[in-house]
């Protein structure tokens, strides 16, 4: 009896993606942004005003949707019109065609690392506002305090997220095109 089927060799296709090399590369940006988030935010709440630590939860706030929308709008991207674009020579249609043939990776450095990132970061400098605000004294309990910055934050992150989706993919050419045109003055295309 001849098997066929065993000496057949596999058709050649694209080549296997290292999926172990790329958790690794997040496993480790993730705990590098995530001491640097941390470092920098603790630097700007340790020894100061209430204020402050409430425009330090501000600007997670923003980067962590703001990434939201940028991962959202290039998973969301059709590449055709940078195509285009690129054989044209127009600055930045570059960027972002490689975005667009990258947004697998890139999607999850903006959502799941950058924004889940911030998320975590704020939730410690909500509590460290909690303690601040305790501080000041008054008559409102801590728990009260906890919870009310707690659902506040958190109804602005996934809100402010789930508002902005929206945006994300009815602009996503726009969006991908903004940042591929602004980081090219940043860093020349090739």
């Amino acid at each position: 009896m001849n098997n066929k089927s065993t000496n057949q060799k596999k058709p050649k296709g694209k080549k296997k993606e290292n999926v172990y090399g790329w958790g690794f590369f997040v496993l480790f940006l993730s705990f590098f942004l995530t001491v640097l988030f941390s470092y920098l935010s603790e630097l700007c709440v340790s020894d100061s005003s209430v204020l402050v630590g409430i425009l330090v939860l501000f600007i997670l706030l923003v980067l962590n949707i703001s990434s939201d929308v940028l991962a959202n709008a290039v998973l969301s991207c059709p590449v055709a019109l940078f195509l285009s674009m690129a054989s044209q020579k127009v600055k930045g249609a570059k960027r972002a065609v490689s975005m667009c043939r990258n947004a697998p990776k890139l999607g999850s450095i903006f959502a799941d690392v950058i924004g889940d990132i911030c998320g975590i970061v704020s939730g410690s400098i909500s509590a460290a506002l909690v303690f601040k605000i305790m501080a000041l004294g008054g008559e409102i309990p801590e728990i009260v305090w906890s919870i009310l910055i707690s659902a506040i934050v958190g109804a602005l992150t996934v809100g402010g997220k789930a508002i902005f989706k929206v945006f994300a993919v009815n602009y996503n050419t726009k969006i991908v095109f903004f940042v591929a045109k602004l980081t090219s003055y940043i860093v020349k295309e090739r």
